[in-house]
Parts: structure tokens; C-alpha cells; sequence
């Protein structure tokens, strides 16, 4: 059986394509969301979510989530382009 790793940029598209399809006024994206919805470890997901903050791709936000504190995540305008870019270059490496 061979094991088929996905390509950095797959990855960065379903973590950005995850935030902007849960992303709502109340509806909050947490880490636990992104690890479920993008199926990565909770170390790759640390890793790739700490590249797309420092490339300014998203935003961590601290809020409240009943009585507990919460980290939660947002695209920002420059995030939101280049989910448009990666999903351009996907479409065409990939026909997807």
C-alpha cells in the first residue's frame, strides 16, 4: 500500500477553505473546526496556522464561547485573495 502525502498547497486551500465556509457572525472557527474540516493532525495544523498567520493570511482572535475563553480564526482580505489564488492553481495542476 503506497501512502499518498497531499501538496502544501492543498493543504493551505482546505485551511483557508474552511474558514471562509464556517465563518459567520456567531459562528466562530476553531482549531478543533479546522483539524475536522481540512483532516490534519493537530501538529500540522499548529504548523500551517502559524504560516498563514505570519504571511498575514488569517487572524487569531481570542473570544468567549459560553464561560470559556476562545482562540478562533478568521481570513483576512489578503487571505481571502489568495484562497482565489490557490484555488486557481489547484483547479489547474489538479482539474479539480
Amino acid at each position: 500500500m503506497e501512502i499518498e502525502y497531499r501538496a502544501s498547497n492543498k493543504i493551505i486551500l482546505g485551511i483557508l477553505e474552511c474558514i471562509l465556509k464556517k465563518t459567520s457572525p456567531n459562528n466562530k472557527v476553531l482549531k478543533t473546526h479546522i483539524i475536522q474540516c481540512a483532516n490534519l493532525k493537530a501538529e500540522m495544523a499548529e504548523r500551517y496556522l502559524g504560516i498563514l498567520k505570519e504571511a498575514g493570511y488569517i487572524t487569531e482572535n481570542e473570544g468567549n464561547w459560553g464561560k470559556r475563553k476562545v482562540i478562533y480564526y478568521e481570513l483576512t482580505e489578503k487571505g481571502i485573495e489568495r484562497y482565489k489564488w490557490f484555488f486557481q492553481i489547484d483547479k489547474e495542476l489538479y482539474g479539480v
